[in-house]
């Protein structure tokens, strides 16, 4: 029996690897013999960095940054390529995970820090920088990127906004002056497939979970259209809306072409070569809904899997309501969470959570 583990880090609680030790005691609890081989991934989200390192190798350096709340903070690039190329997290500059959840805001919210370390980077002499786009607190448009980059953004009284600019610059934009061509290759890693503008865009479906309100919604959404229009695109280009924007910035203003950073992350780590003579694939995250369709891991790795005739167990920390749409992509759905417990429990007992959830799951698909 060969069984191929291949999830997502579980944000707020553990990163990829870990995740694949806590899957592998799992599996040996019912099965001590299988072959176990393990792909700790990401699609461009927290963890990207770690994901790469353990296919690639590389060099990690530190760097300081603005971050998401204006004040400095340290994050790291992994060079590879003796130092020719870079690998970056947004995440690192300007992710949710370094923002208390009573500060949220994208009014206060900047990926100030995200230019900062292309600046940097570019310094280093580093000519090709991959940016992973995922996991950001920040719905500014990368307007926070592009003005420290050397862009300059004015309102509609004709006053230069002050950096760092945040999502509520973004509010207050009239006009862009963009900045310099960066003297560098970029490759931004998407890690969802949502717009810029509209229904299915930055503020109406990642804004939320940021810290804006159902009022702000439609104002943050008209804002980015108008941002948009500024250039002559209507915003409506795949994977423009990933972290609050960025994806959009990186497009229109840095020349940036690039991809899914799920099928990088599994093109790197060589996991279609190991699917023929699988049993089974088990893949994961921390909250799966109806936004994993839409490019993030779990369901490229499902693509994957499909095309080779392997199964794909999904088991993650908890299955939002509109996530039994998943159903028809896996093989099986799972979550670890115990609903008696409060949040922080099932975030601590994690790691036993996913032993159990596994060994259950696997006992109970094998009868089948």
């Amino acid at each position: 029996m060969k069984i191929l583990l291949a999830p997502d880090s579980f944000k707020h609680c553990l990163r990829s690897c870990d995740v694949c030790r806590f899957m592998a005691d799992g599996v040996r609890l019912v099965f001590p013999e299988a072959e176990i081989l393990c792909f700790p991934l990401a699609d461009g989200g927290e963890g990207t960095l770690d994901a790469v390192a353990n296919a690639r190798g590389g060099v990690r350096r530190r760097f300081t940054v603005t971050g998401p709340l204006g004040t400095p903070r340290e994050t790291e690039a992994l060079l590879l390529e003796a130092g020719r190329c870079a690998v970056i997290e947004c995440a690192g500059a300007c992710g949710i995970e370094a923002v208390p959840r009573d500060q949220l805001s994208p009014f206060r919210t900047t990926s100030y820090g995200v230019g900062e370390l292309l600046r940097q980077l570019e310094q280093y002499g580093v000519a090709e920088t991959w940016l992973g786009l995922g996991g950001s607190a920040t719905v500014d448009g990368g307007l926070g990127m592009l003005q420290a980059l050397g862009a300059k953004l004015f309102d509609h009284a004709g006053w230069e906004l002050p950096a760092p600019a945040t999502g509520a610059a973004l509010l207050r934009l009239n006009r862009l002056l963009p900045p310099p061509p960066l003297r560098m290759r970029l490759h931004p890693a998407v890690d969802v497939r949502n717009p810029l503008c509209g229904p299915t865009g930055a503020a109406c479906v990642f804004g939320p979970q940021k810290g804006m309100t159902p009022e702000d919604i439609p104002r943050f959404d008209a804002a980015l259209r108008h941002y948009a229009q500024q250039t002559g695109d209507p915003g409506e280009t795949p994977g423009d809306g990933a972290a609050g924007g960025l994806g959009f910035a990186c497009r229109r203003f840095l020349g940036g072409s690039g991809g899914s950073g799920a099928e990088l992350l599994l093109e790197l780590t060589g996991f279609d070569a190991a699917l023929p003579g699988a049993t089974l694939v088990i893949t994961g995250e921390g909250r799966s809904d109806a936004q994993t369709a839409q490019g993030k891991l779990p369901a490229v790795v499902a693509e994957h899997a499909a095309a080779a005739g392997v199964p794909v167990l999904l088991i993650s920390g908890a299955l939002a309501a509109d996530a039994a749409e998943l159903r028809t992509r896996f093989t099986h759905l799972a979550e670890t969470s115990v609903a008696t417990w409060t949040l922080e429990e099932n975030i601590r007992r994690t790691p036993e959570l996913l032993r159990q959830t596994v060994a259950r799951v696997l006992a109970s698909y094998f009868r089948q």
